[in-house]
């Protein structure tokens, strides 16, 4: 916990220079002192970085749901200019000494006198500086608006279900598992529809002292780390039903694992091409199958790659290995993403409602575990089959 308080300072810190490099080269070098551009300036670049400090932290600390929507996409959907903006505005600094080089030997004498700002303050430079900062500004932004355009063009509309029947299934595995995305506390459960995910659910897989990994250390706190170093890595992953496979694919890569919030963020960034890659780049390797009539469709996604045991067709009984867990698709820790839906299709299915036969449950923050039955297990839940 304490490391990831730490990671989470890290990012706060980075993101907060960031957003007062861009106040100084946007708003302090191009808008007078007294004007109201530079009081406007102020006020959204402290808005978009109070937004992107939002979308970084809210989730994993568990703000109300009704905050986390509202945060959540406009801070996500500005860290991708953010970093278009930035990296341009970090090569004009590399620029900006060569083009006054030149406009110095352009200079024949003839030019006006030093310009004088608002506060009285002689400026010989502020033109240049008001063009390098505009070109700049005006070019990353305009970079930042194709990728956004093209990532929302990707992403095909949302489906929706409700008045469904909660279909009932076994977990889908042994052992201990963490909880997370549950639809016990909100639904959508991962904050979409798409993809029939509507009552998606995750299990992190943990050792009997409820911990994810076994180390931590300076990768845990600055960049990726091994998928193998988690518990979950490799676990067997069983089939929570009995029925029919009716797809199944591999072949997709185990990815780096990613504890950092700053490694996240560059992860954040490349959800556009995922999504653009369809059920391979989101699902990762995974099995579906068909319950008996087949009414209802288990998914079982990011299976590790090269672990799959079952073929299409094939006939599975509650409880069959039917492959490992592992980190593929759009997953950033080892982990089982599992959701029910009224078709195998995934980009046109509609999530049905699930519950699990029985479990015992360790509630978040509690020593004590109890019995459950039929039901859904919170979020932050510690839970094992029975």
């Amino acid at each position: 916990m304490a490391l990831t308080v730490l990671s989470d300072v890290v990012v706060v810190v980075v993101l907060a220079i960031t957003h007062w490099y861009l106040f100084l080269r946007l708003v302090k070098n191009v808008f007078p002192a007294s004007g109201w551009g530079r009081r406007a300036g102020a006020l959204v670049v402290l808005l978009l970085f109070a937004i992107a400090v939002g979308a970084m932290v809210a989730g994993p600390y568990e703000a109300p749901f009704g905050v986390v929507r509202i945060i959540a996409l406009p801070g996500f959907a500005w860290l991708t200019p953010l970093l278009y903006l930035t990296g341009v505005m970090l090569l004009g600094e590399l620029v900006r000494p060569l083009l006054l080089r030149i406009l110095a030997r352009r200079d024949d004498g003839s030019s006006p006198p030093a310009a004088v700002r608002e506060d009285g303050v002689k400026d010989p430079d502020l033109s240049r500086r008001v063009f390098v900062a505009r070109t700049v500004a005006i070019g990353g932004t305009a970079v930042a608006a194709i990728a956004s355009v093209d990532a929302m063009a990707a992403a095909p509309p949302p489906p929706t279900a409700s008045g469904v029947e909660p279909v009932e299934i076994a977990l889908p595995f042994e052992g201990r598992w963490w909880v997370r995305n549950s639809p016990a506390r909100q639904v959508p459960s991962h904050g979409t529809d798409l993809f029939g995910g509507r009552y998606a659910i995750d299990f992190v897989g943990v050792d009997e002292r409820h911990r994810t990994a076994g180390s931590s250390n300076w990768r845990s706190l600055f960049t990726t780390e091994p998928p193998e170093l988690f518990f979950a890595f490799g676990r067997p992953v069983l089939a929570p039903v009995d029925g029919v496979v009716v797809a199944v694919h591999d072949g997709e890569i185990d990815h780096e694992a990613r504890r950092s919030r700053l490694a996240l963020v560059p992860y954040a960034l490349t959800q556009a091409s995922r999504l653009r890659e369809g059920v391979p780049g989101l699902a990762g390797n995974h099995v579906v199958i068909s319950l008996p009539g087949g009414a209802a469709f288990v998914t079982l996604c990011h299976l590790q790659a090269g672990s799959i045991r079952v073929t299409v067709g094939q006939k599975v009984a509650l409880g069959h290995h039917i492959a490992n867990c592992g980190n593929s698709g759009n997953s950033t820790q080892p982990h089982v993403h599992l959701q029910v839906t009224d078709s195998a299709d995934l980009p046109t299915a509609r999530g049905v409602p699930l519950v699990f036969r029985r479990f015992r449950e360790w509630s978040a923050g509690s020593d004590q575990a109890r019995a459950r039955e039929h039901a859904v297990p919170g979020e932050n839940a510690i839970i094992e089959a029975f």
